[in-house]
């Protein structure tokens, strides 16, 4: 949940900084409004890369998440089987 707050956050200010970006293109001219330009232009790649790399923590995460979630059932399903079919070691272990 933090990774996503994050990311829309980072996606609100970019959207931000674009509507900024467009404001001012319109009335500032001149090699010093290109040169702003420029520098929105190159702080937004950098935004880009933050995002797809958020989006990559995310999906890493999630993927995860679901990978511990099979191991638990799995590890469940084996003791759950070990109860159900009277397994020695099992029966020794709980003292029967």
């Amino acid at each position: 949940m933090a990774l996503e707050s994050a990311r829309t956050g980072v996606r609100r200010c970019r959207a931000d900084v674009e509507s900024t970006r467009i404001d001012l293109n319109t009335g500032y001219k001149g090699s010093d409004g290109r040169a702003y330009s420029e520098l929105i232009g190159d702080w937004e790649t950098q935004v880009d890369k933050i995002l797809g790399n958020l989006d990559e923590m995310i999906v890493n995460l999630q993927t995860n998440v679901q990978e511990v979630n099979r191991n638990q059932q799995a590890v469940n399903e084996a003791i759950n089987n070990a109860r159900a079919t009277g397994n020695p070691t099992y029966h020794a272990l709980m003292g029967r």
